[in-house]
């Protein structure tokens, strides 16, 4: 049995380690550029690891692809759809399909694009891409291994490149093509959506290689890429 002094002993350093953890989360949260905390946040968490289906996670992907897209709200012509700020303010748990996105949403981050300094943008785009990635969900088994199969070798019968010419053996992004391993399969199926229908104008590539991916093929693309 424990004496009193040994009670409080233990209680000291128990109250002690949860002090260091809350800190070291908090230095975490509150060392963030403040466009992520105070908007970023809300929908891709402050690691960029968020786990809402319909919102793109962004830890670790690339600073100078999400700058891109990010600064592409401030053209007039509206943005790309294709981003990966796409489905902020996304409201969670609506009837709304994953690419019904309202003028309003769209107008929230184009607000924000204008409103945030170039400076601002580039210190969260770079505060995201040193996020650490998390371990993807995993998936159906064989759903899984047909979209490895598709991924890494393509469908030559339908003229389907293998994705990872692009994107990297492992989807961690390469050049201009980002990081898809561990993406949320909901976005995934949405963004592949609409390349295959041509809605994606600014990248012709992406169109002429899903133009003949059938949504079964897509499916398995996004449960392999999200399990990784």
């Amino acid at each position: 049995m424990l004496t009193h002094k040994s009670s409080l002993i233990c209680l000291a350093t128990a109250a002690a380690s949860f002090m260091v953890v809350s800190n070291a989360w908090g230095q975490r949260r509150w060392d963030a550029p403040k466009l992520v905390t105070n908007y970023c946040s809300g929908c891709h968490g402050v690691d960029g690891n968020t786990q809402l289906p319909y919102f793109p996670k962004l830890a670790g992907l690339d600073a100078a692809y999400a700058e891109k897209k990010m600064t592409a709200f401030r053209e007039p012509s509206g943005p790309p759809v294709d981003e990966a700020f796409w489905w902020a303010l996304k409201v969670v748990g609506s009837k709304k399909g994953a690419g019904n996105v309202t003028r309003q949403e769209r107008m929230n981050m184009e607000g924000v694009a204008h409103a945030e300094t170039p400076e601002q943008i580039r210190a969260a785009v770079q505060w995201y891409a040193q996020q650490t990635p998390v371990s993807g969900r995993p998936s159906d088994k064989a759903l899984v291994t047909q979209g490895h199969d598709l991924f890494t070798k393509g469908v030559p019968a339908q003229k389907i490149l293998a994705c990872a010419t692009c994107h990297g053996p492992d989807a961690a992004g390469k050049g201009p093509a980002p990081r898809l391993a561990g993406q949320n399969a909901e976005y995934l199926i949405d963004q592949l959506e609409k390349f295959r229908k041509g809605d994606r104008r600014h990248s012709p590539e992406m169109t002429m290689v899903t133009r003949d991916l059938d949504p079964d093929q897509a499916r398995a693309a996004a449960a392999y890429l999200q399990s990784r």
